[in-house]
């Protein structure tokens, strides 16, 4: 809605032109690069999903501050189980824990709102809730697609909170037996083999075992294919990935001697799958948003 659609226009007009704007009232010039986007960046992204969490209270019928409230008091103590819950669990990253607090409130708001449009349906039409549910959906697209596509956007979230908070990596040049520690993983060097295969690349693969708090989970295959025709490289890392966290494993160099001495780069990448569950979700809200009414 207008608010919301505003907000957006503000935190993008503030994040793009403050070098300028500095300059106007300053009289200085400002360069900014990478560093100051990345700082900046973390409170424009909260402002937005806040706004995401009001907005479709604002926009449909609620406009006055104490409904508002009464609307918003709910969700928002539910939500604070969230922050609470992870600070327990031993993190005690602010920034980290307000994201995952707006992130649960967003959800909570538009679940929230779903959910009283179902009932009101369902009371007065006397449907089931998943026929009130689709037949609530199927008259008001945009408006529901708009929740959906809400709700995929937070997901996307919480991919980016562990990716720029939690993030790690590490590098280094091994023997057989030993290993390269990030976060509670442990990546053990096992062996390096060099073959042609039969489609014309040779390939340099090596084997690693992974182990998690000291319990062994498998092993990753990392290679470099060199193709003879193209006369180029590829390099293929060894991937285990799960909705709680990614861990790549690059074969950077090795060194065909007797000791096998090879180069591994290693990085830890929590929560980055919820990415791809929440862009999903965003497509499916936004087929939703746009997909033509009967009477259109």
């Amino acid at each position: 809605n207008n608010l919301l659609f505003m907000g957006i226009l503000i935190v993008c007009f503030w994040g793009v032109n403050f070098p300028l704007l500095s300059e106007l009232v300053t009289g200085q010039k400002v360069t900014v690069g990478p560093p100051f986007y990345l700082r900046a960046t973390g409170p424009l992204w909260a402002a937005l999903l806040l706004l995401m969490g009001v907005a479709p209270l604002t926009g449909w019928t609620i406009a006055s501050a104490d409904r508002l409230g009464k609307t918003l008091w709910k969700p928002t103590v539910l939500s604070m189980i969230t922050p609470i819950a992870v600070a327990i669990s031993g993190n005690r990253n602010i920034p980290a824990l307000l994201g995952f607090w707006l992130i649960t409130l967003v959800i909570l708001v538009t679940l929230f709102e779903y959910w009283r449009g179902v009932r009101a349906r369902a009371h007065s039409t006397g449907e089931n809730f998943l026929t009130s549910l689709w037949n609530l959906t199927g008259k008001n697209r945009r408006r529901y697609g708009g929740y959906i596509i809400h709700l995929g956007v937070v997901l996307m979230g919480i991919g980016i909170i562990g990716i720029e908070l939690f993030q790690t990596e590490t590098h280094g040049t091994l023997t057989p037996g030993e290993e390269l520690r990030v976060s509670d993983y442990a990546v053990s060097y096992k062996e390096l083999a060099e073959f042609d295969a039969p489609d014309g690349r040779n390939v340099a693969r090596a084997v690693l075992n992974v182990s998690k708090n000291g319990k062994p989970i498998g092993e990753l295959y990392p290679r470099r294919d060199f193709f003879y025709d193209a006369q180029q490289t590829m390099t293929i890392p060894g991937v285990r990935s799960t909705m709680e966290d990614d861990l790549y494993v690059i074969l950077v160099d090795w060194q065909p001697i007797s000791t096998r001495m090879a180069t591994f780069k290693v990085y830890h990448n929590p929560l980055v799958n919820w990415l791809w569950v929440g862009s999903l979700v965003l497509i499916f809200g936004s087929l939703i948003a746009v997909w033509p009414n009967r009477e259109d």
